[in-house]
């Protein structure tokens, strides 16, 4: 076999490849029977997508896999014909990365309006749903309800989402009241996005840049109402293997009670 070998000059101007590295994984947590959260690893396409379904049993479960199949379904038909027809308008001031998946939330909303039309079992079921795609230089982050996206930079962590939530409108509306008062008016898993939930859908779509040793955390709120932020940040830098890093996150959700579903995935740009 044959091996070629490049010049100092030639090897100084290649371009760094991009490596990619991920994890997930889910849980019906301690006082759930079933589980009604899913997750995708797309790792060619370099999508990450969770989503926790409502609805009660077959149809919560059934809206959280059928929002992730719709969505990774049309991410990668329209890479694959990019020039294709958009089936809903999209913002020609966003980049093709931000238009996809904004797109693609709202035709997974639509399979999920179709089918729960079509069967009455599957009647008013719905999905909260977040998604993050890693380009080339770039990363782009969307979500409806309450699936957050955090990154971990330099032992430091920042929610990269803001939850669709009646908590959150009200913390907005009112940032003079304690955390006491908000919980008492304001219950934690009332969402005001998802999908299913309406015909139109309007996921919040966030764009920007990445850095090397970056790590990012998808999860369900089975996973971040049960630990708080510091503690996620203390499990995720505790060490540098995703696999045990994600499953530390699921054993202290448990172990703080597992009151609903937990699913946590971890990806890593390197």
């Amino acid at each position: 076999m044959k091996t070629r070998t490049m010049s100092p000059r030639a090897r100084s101007h290649a371009p760094r490849p991009l490596v990619v590295e991920a994890i997930g994984y889910t849980h019906p947590g301690r006082q759930r029977p079933d589980n009604e959260d899913a997750f995708a690893l797309a790792m060619e396409e370099r999508l990450f997508i969770v989503a926790d379904g409502m609805g009660g049993r077959n149809a919560g479960a059934h809206a959280a896999h059928l929002a992730v199949d719709e969505l990774l379904a049309f991410f990668r038909y329209k890479r694959a014909h990019p020039r294709a027809a958009w089936p809903f308008p999209i913002d020609r001031r966003a980049s093709f990365g931000a238009n996809l998946l904004h797109v693609a939330f709202k035709v997974a909303n639509q399979k999920l309006r179709e089918a729960a039309a079509r069967d009455p079992a599957l009647h008013r079921m719905g999905a909260t749903l977040a998604a993050l795609a890693i380009g080339e230089t770039q990363l782009v982050a969307a979500h409806v309800g309450d699936v957050r996206i955090y990154r971990i930079r330099k032992r430091a962590i920042a929610r990269l989402t803001r939850d669709h939530s009646l908590v959150e409108e009200m913390r907005a509306a009112r940032p003079d009241l304690s955390e006491t008062k908000l919980n008492r008016v304001a219950p934690r898993n009332v969402v005001t996005r998802a999908l299913g939930s309406k015909d139109e859908l309007d996921p919040t779509v966030y764009v920007n840049t990445f850095a090397a040793g970056d790590l990012y955390l998808l999860c369900s709120d089975g996973l971040w109402g049960a630990i708080d932020d510091e503690r996620i940040l203390a499990l995720c830098t505790a060490t540098t293997d995703l696999e045990q890093a994600c499953q530390s996150l699921l054993d202290a959700a448990n172990d703080a009670g597992g009151p609903d579903n937990l699913t946590a995935v971890l990806v890593r740009v390197a």
